[in-house]
């Protein structure tokens, strides 16, 4: 028998080349993601509170496209508050779909377990204007109470106003149970 690599290990080592190449063209950079404040372009509208976003100020082959789920707000899906799900997503579209916003990241929480992104969402050109209080403000969406988030008080506040007031889900026979 030769000194040389056996064909079991070629194979082996060129299996394992591939799989690297594989996982380097697959798997998106890292630069693709900071978690700075940045614009996005809500590239689709999954329900009322899950976005696909796309980072266009990203490096041109980063430029992928991220689920997302607006922090700090549940909005009504299945198994929650199930009669108003179809209204709320619509409200979703007519204000998120390919709109270009500025996306902002909590500090307890920016990804969930599956990789979804948790963002606060604001109009591009009123970076004042906080899309997720407008949600729980107007009774679109309510304030899941398991998880932190940095603006978790403030939205407590504004759920409480629109329950009390009867607004969008509240007035409805559905009303989600927090």
């Amino acid at each position: 028998m030769s000194g040389g690599p056996r064909r079991t290990e070629i194979r082996r080592s060129g299996s394992a080349l591939i799989a690297l190449v594989l996982v380097v063209v697959v798997v998106p950079s890292a630069r693709a993601l900071e978690f700075e404040p940045q614009a996005a372009i809500v590239t689709r509208v999954v329900d009322g509170d899950s976005l696909v976003l796309r980072f266009p100020d990203a490096p041109e082959d980063d430029r992928i496209e991220y689920r997302a789920n607006l922090i700090g707000v549940d909005a009504p899906g299945e198994g929650e508050a199930e009669c108003a799900a179809g209204m709320v997503t619509a409200i979703a579209r007519r204000l998120l779909q390919e709109e270009r916003i500025w996306v902002e990241w909590d500090r307890h929480d920016r990804k969930t377990a599956d990789g979804r992104l948790l963002v606060y969402v604001h109009h591009f050109d009123d970076r004042d204007a906080d899309l997720n209080a407008t949600y729980i403000e107007q009774g679109w969406g309510w304030v899941p109470r398991a998880y932190p988030a940095d603006r978790k008080q403030d939205y407590l506040e504004l759920e409480r106003e629109a329950r009390a007031a009867k607004r969008g889900l509240w007035g409805m026979p559905c009303a989600p149970v927090p």
